[in-house]
């Protein structure tokens, strides 16, 4: 029989937990997490934080091992999301400390598909800011735990990843060659059921991060790289529904800057407003962070539309820290 937590204990939480409880909270993570990919990490941070609060205290309630077992894992996945949503505010400070979380409660466990989740995401923070060798260092753990699990769609979102990286550091050959092992193990994993934690990587996604990484090889010099660049982008672009609108702001925002590098000034200049428009629905400092290529390919241009985007883009880039709901978070978390 599943006991829930009507039974209450004397320190504010439950006394003892069963399956319902644990199902409650993993109900909330996928709430959460699709409120994130829509609306940005600054529209749910506070009712995260909450009920990474509310987890902790049903971990000290007593349960069956198995309920046990289950509620380690949706806890590490509630850090998961939280680390997430506080690098896309702008604190990855926090986000770290989430994701060391993560990674304790799940310290021996059989459920390596989520470390090498927890893992990959710390490597997209050190992405962020341009440190690929942090950032290959922590995709190297991601791909490990993966292949002891066999996880082909973990392992073709981190062969995407180290392409990126690889990229960054214009590196185009071992980037290529990443990019089709990542097309290759997304094929492998077509029809089987994803994590809520990992489903987010389907074809369109892996079109973007193609996009991506041609448009970064593209920065540092190989032009050729926007013929497959800009169609990527596109392709993404379309592919995204509203319920994926960060994802498609990054993706308007490198295909934008793809424009420009191609010559195309009018084209970049109207996917960029397109972008900043999209932008300005989400509370993501990421998103804003991640505009600032953008913003200084336009400004040395000498093209009226790239000069009036520019402008437009300046105070939005530079000022994201007071946008609502990516405000400074409380003393306590900073």
């Amino acid at each position: 029989m599943t006991t829930d937590s009507a039974d209450r204990g004397d320190r504010g939480g439950p006394a003892r937990i069963g399956t319902t409880d644990v199902r409650r909270l993993e109900s909330a993570t996928r709430v959460l997490r699709e409120q994130d990919y829509r609306d940005g990490g600054g529209s749910c941070r506070t009712a995260v934080r909450s009920q990474v609060a509310h987890g902790r205290r049903l971990l000290r309630a007593q349960a069956r091992e198995a309920v046990r077992d289950r509620l380690l894992v949706a806890l590490a996945d509630l850090h998961n999301l939280a680390g997430w949503v506080a690098f896309d505010t702008g604190h990855p400070r926090a986000a770290r400390t989430h994701y060391r979380s993560a990674l304790t409660l799940l310290d021996g466990h059989a459920q390596q598909d989520l470390v090498a989740n927890v893992h990959y995401r710390i490597g997209r923070i050190h992405l962020h800011h341009r440190d690929h060798t942090g950032a290959l260092r922590e995709f190297g753990h991601a791909l490990a735990a993966a292949e002891r699990v066999g996880s082909s769609r973990t392992a073709a979102i981190v062969f995407a990843n180290q392409a990126w990286a690889h990229a960054l550091r214009g590196s185009r050959v071992e980037a290529l060659t990443l990019l089709v092992r990542a097309e290759d193990r997304l094929a492998s994993a077509a029809g089987s059921a994803a994590p809520s934690w990992a489903g987010f990587f389907d074809p369109t996604d892996l079109q973007a991060m193609i996009g991506v990484v041609h448009a970064e090889l593209a920065v540092r010099g190989d032009r050729t790289s926007l013929r497959v660049a800009v169609p990527a982008l596109t392709a993404a672009v379309e592919g995204y529904g509203a319920s994926m609108r960060r994802s498609a702001a990054f993706c308007l925002t490198a295909l934008a800057l793809g424009h420009v590098l191609d010559g195309d000034p009018v084209a970049g200049a109207g996917t960029g407003g397109r972008a900043l428009e999209a932008a300005r629905e989400l509370t993501s400092t990421r998103v804003a962070d991640r505009m600032r290529p953008l913003l200084e390919h336009c400004a040395r241009r000498r093209h009226a539309a790239l000069a009036d985007l520019a402008e437009r883009l300046r105070p939005f880039v530079t000022r994201r820290h007071g946008r609502p709901g990516v405000g400074r978070p409380p003393a306590r978390d900073r």
